[in-house]
């Protein structure tokens, strides 16, 4: 995060409003969409792959990386709703 960045008021999600639906800075969506985009990945690798086959041990690095970022910028509730919809057991 940039020093101009660091007093934005839209660093953090907004509360909700009337409406019941947060805003997200385009920071957050980029990881939590960037989440979602590698979550659908480890699901379709885990029908194919080996868990310890290097591509599917870098799948769950950048997880990992992508979740702690997205933690870094305020929405690591939402990002364990996104985590949570594969358990690690999960083949479907």
């Amino acid at each position: 995060m940039s020093p101009a960045d660091q007093g934005s008021p839209n660093i953090g999600a907004t509360p909700a409003g009337p409406s019941g639906l947060k805003s997200y800075s385009a920071l957050q969506l980029f990881f939590l969409m960037r989440l979602s985009y590698l979550v659908r990945r480890r699901k379709e690798e885990l029908a194919t792959l080996d868990p310890s086959h290097w591509k599917f041990r870098l799948l769950n690095k950048a997880l990992y990386s992508t979740y702690c970022d997205a933690v870094a910028e305020g929405v690591g509730e939402e990002a364990k709703v996104l985590l949570g919809q594969q358990q690690p057991g999960d083949k479907n």
